[in-house]
């Protein structure tokens, strides 16, 4: 079976509708946000099981060339501190498949949060914003 390769996908994150460029993303997950249940009902001796959808998260990767990261997160505490409501934000992914074919998918309802890494002095500062979402919408 032939996998998807890294230059095949594509994200992009949208700040009340308009495209925020986030430059040199290195990588980027995204995650469904599911618990597993059983039942054991009476008189049946398999349990049965089931699934709560909790949404989805994920994080995007950015290789240190500006501040874009560092103005996002600033704007959000600083909204938040002064009462004012958050900006919205939603992600969208799109992946490109080896027949030709393609999906994307928009997640919206996202909060975000920021973490740096500076893992050697020869070794790139990066940035990783975090996001956790309510809904997905295959476009």
């Amino acid at each position: 079976m032939a996998s998807i390769r890294g230059n095949r996908g594509s994200i992009k994150l949208f700040k009340n509708g308009s495209d925020v460029e986030l430059l040199n993303v290195t990588s980027f997950e995204v995650n469904q946000d599911t618990d597993f249940m059983r039942s054991n009902y009476v008189g049946s001796s398999v349990p049965e099981g089931d699934q709560s959808q909790q949404g989805w998260s994920g994080s995007i990767d950015v290789e240190v060339k500006d501040s874009t990261v560092d103005d996002i997160i600033d704007a959000i505490v600083n909204n938040n501190l002064a009462g004012v409501g958050a900006d919205e934000f939603s992600v969208l992914l799109g992946e490109e498949y080896p027949d030709g074919g393609a999906a994307y998918y928009a997640y919206s309802d996202v909060q975000l949060k920021m973490s740096k890494r500076n893992p050697g002095q020869t070794e790139k500062i990066t940035k990783r914003l975090d996001f956790q979402a309510s809904f997905r919408t295959k476009l």
